[in-house]
């Protein structure tokens, strides 16, 4: 018996990009921001496109972080309009196609302390739908029966995330395993799938489902497109979420499935209208601040940026600054290209650019290295934020009675808290600490 499925995943909807954003500009007027539009339109485009595919499949499979809130860096709700657009597209492909759909349930869009789950909800709304939770795989461990839901020409074995420190802490590590090889076996002489979260990274793919003879397995948590073996693949996500996803091929993947053969894997790619950008740029060693800011805005006229604003095509762009000038301080270059920035994003501004976020490293051998996965990353204005601000100071006219040092602590202080390195309220008690 043959089976063909789509594999969808990681589309983050209800993404918000915040740093370095332009105000005021709309998705759609008074109900979505520009870029988290795109995500949505995404979505919608995944859907359209496998409605027409020539076969038709015969499921579509979404390996997790159907939303990309809650999670651990954002507790809320996704917002009212990526539960809509879920809902709609998801009422709409199965309607017109009759072609079912199962969604797991990832990191993203998880309650890690309550036992509830938004794609039980969602489920409720959507006929057709089936979805996998952490709180149906919990129930089946405890319960010891499978967690798989099987369909006309194939069964498919769901593995939603479990974080790897949770199942270490509970000593269920070895009790995870032997329920996959007990549990979730297949029984029948048709085409198998198993559809799990999780990267080696971070512990959260579990290698036992690899010794299970699943026809293919489809993966999610990893936003890039990519085989992880013979007959597993991640199907990437279809926006890009990070700025070091710029180069990825973004889309979802078609298997073609026959029980006991290989799979055929056929991707299939999206196009964008909007760039992502994410390039690095050196220092020279006579660099001034003047000299980069003006390097800065040649490099946005190369790039086709220095042009009327239309939001289908405003770019979205991270500059990484490298290298060493001993004629630039990091206070005063921190300055002008914050003011740079103001100028790009402004209402009136020359540029098509609808983010703009930079960061530099002024060391000689340094080089930056993206984090591996979406979860790991931070960006820093300035590195040592107490020396710069001293030498600062120390350039200034100052009236002799004021403390430097405190006048540091305090700044210092208020941009931990404007980082989030700092937990509570900005007070003008939390600002001096134990001083006076």
């Amino acid at each position: 018996m043959s089976a063909r499925i789509a594999h969808i995943s990681d589309t983050h909807l209800g993404s918000r990009p915040r740093d370095g954003v332009r105000h005021n500009v709309w998705g759609q007027e008074m109900r979505t921001q520009l870029l988290e539009n795109d995500f949505y339109e995404r979505f919608t485009e995944l859907f359209d496109r496998i409605a027409v595919l020539d076969p038709p499949v015969d499921l579509v499979i979404h390996s997790g972080d159907l939303y990309n809130s809650p999670w651990e860096g954002n507790p809320s709700q996704p917002p009212v309009v990526a539960q809509e657009t879920a809902i709609s597209v998801l009422q709409n492909f199965i309607k017109k196609t009759g072609i079912p759909v199962l969604i797991l349930e990832g990191n993203h869009g998880l309650y890690r302390l309550l036992e509830v789950s938004l794609l039980d909800g969602l489920k409720l709304a959507v006929p057709g739908l089936d979805v996998a939770t952490q709180q149906d795989i919990k129930a089946a461990i405890r319960e010891d029966r499978p967690l798989a839901y099987s369909y006309e020409k194939l069964d498919v074995f769901c593995f939603p995330f479990i974080d790897y420190a949770v199942l270490r802490s509970s000593d269920m590590i070895t009790k995870f395993d032997d329920w996959i090889t007990s549990q979730q076996k297949r029984e029948r002489l048709r085409p198998a799938v198993g559809v799990a979260h999780g990267m080696d990274l971070d512990k959260t793919l579990h290698s036992a489902i690899f010794s299970m003879n699943y026809d293919y397995i489809a993966l999610g948590h990893d936003h890039k497109q990519r085989k992880q073996s013979q007959n597993a693949w991640y199907a990437g996500s279809p926006e890009r979420w990070r700025f070091d996803e710029s180069s990825h091929d973004k889309g979802f993947l078609v298997i073609d499935l026959k029980a006991g053969k290989a799979p055929v894997i056929t991707p299939h790619k999206l196009e964008f209208a909007r760039q992502v950008l994410n390039e690095k740029l050196s220092f020279a060693e006579d660099d001034t601040v003047e000299s980069v800011v003006g390097n800065l805005h040649e490099w946005f006229s190369s790039k086709g940026l220095v042009t009327a604003w239309d939001a289908k095509t405003a770019a979205r762009v991270r500059i990484v600054f490298e290298g060493v000038s001993h004629r630039l301080g990091s206070f005063d270059l921190g300055v002008a290209l914050e003011d740079f920035r103001l100028k790009v994003l402004s209402q009136d501004s020359e540029y098509n650019v609808a983010q703009f976020v930079w960061s530099t490293r002024q060391t000689v051998d340094s080089e930056y290295v993206a984090a591996s996965y979406p979860e790991i990353e931070s960006e820093y204005l300035i590195e040592d934020p107490e020396n710069d601000f001293r030498d600062y100071l120390n350039t200034l006219d100052i009236d002799k009675s004021l403390d430097l040092d405190k006048l540091t602590k305090i700044a210092v202080t208020s941009l931990e808290f404007s980082v989030g390195k700092r937990d509570g309220k900005m007070t003008s008690e939390s600002l001096m600490g134990d001083d006076s």
